[in-house]
């Protein structure tokens, strides 16, 4: 078969040159043209030392992209980071780091492209399920919690403050419901020893999400670093809703305003 009449039978939605460049093939990686992708490694595996100004390399760029918003499908991208793993990029490789947290593969897929099935997909090639809950809390993305909660993330990682505070802090509270859900500490406090529910109370969150962390038992006697507690920001609030929830719990725990 002449190289012509091969060339005619690429089923790739992007011609591939002889030479590729790297801005081609970042291109070929953007739109998910997963042949395009195994065509040009296959002939130039230099392009796998691509790194971008953050340390991305073409694992990272394929796992940003978000699917839904560029109307792309989500199996075209399972394809072509399945091509780039195959070709030998590490499913755990950081593009950067900040401390003990790592910018990974699935990091990206969850934090960047919202894309859950390619995230699954990482999860079954065994990448690892950490440093991608604060992602899922910031997105408020109940399904990406799960998904990571069923990998085996922690639910509580260590640091100044854990995901659920991280979403409280941004009133996400349908991701913070199902990491009360998963188990995680309503009472957590951070450098300041505020809990969740001072940061709720201080900026008066609505009534129904301040029932859900005490209906999982979050306690209204934790004093921050002043001496304030829960129980006597709700004693002290003119909310109705508020002062229900005061009167419920406060007996309970012989808190005074």
């Amino acid at each position: 078969m002449s190289p012509k009449s091969t060339s005619r039978k690429s089923t790739s939605r992007t011609s591939t040159p002889r030479g590729v460049s790297k801005t081609r093939m970042i291109a070929f990686v953007k739109a998910l043209d997963w042949r395009a992708v195994k065509e040009a490694l296959d002939g130039h595996r230099e392009l796998l030392d691509y790194r971008g100004p953050k340390g991305q390399n073409l694992l990272h760029l394929c796992c940003g992209i978000e699917v839904k918003a560029r109307k792309l499908r989500p199996d075209l991208s399972i394809r072509t980071a399945g091509v780039l793993l195959d070709a030998g990029l590490d499913i755990n490789q950081e593009a950067f780091r900040e401390g003990t947290w790592k910018a990974t593969p699935l990091w990206y897929a969850i934090g960047r492209g919202k894309n859950l099935e390619l995230a699954a997909y990482l999860l079954k090639r065994g990448a690892d399920p950490e440093h991608c809950m604060w992602a899922a809390a910031f997105n408020d993305d109940p399904a990406a919690v799960r998904l990571l909660v069923k990998a085996g993330a922690e639910v509580d990682p260590a640091g100044e403050e854990t995901p659920l505070l991280f979403a409280v802090k941004w009133s996400q509270f349908d991701a913070a419901r199902e990491l009360l859900e998963s188990g995680a500490d309503p009472d957590f406090q951070d450098k300041h020893h505020k809990t969740a529910l001072h940061y709720m109370l201080k900026k008066r969150s609505d009534a129904r999400y301040v029932r859900m962390f005490l209906e999982h038992g979050a306690r209204i006697d934790v004093p921050d670093e002043a001496g304030v507690t829960a129980a006597g920001m709700l004693g002290r609030s003119r909310d109705a809703g508020y002062q229900e929830l005061f009167k419920r719990y406060a007996g309970k725990e012989g808190d005074q305003p």
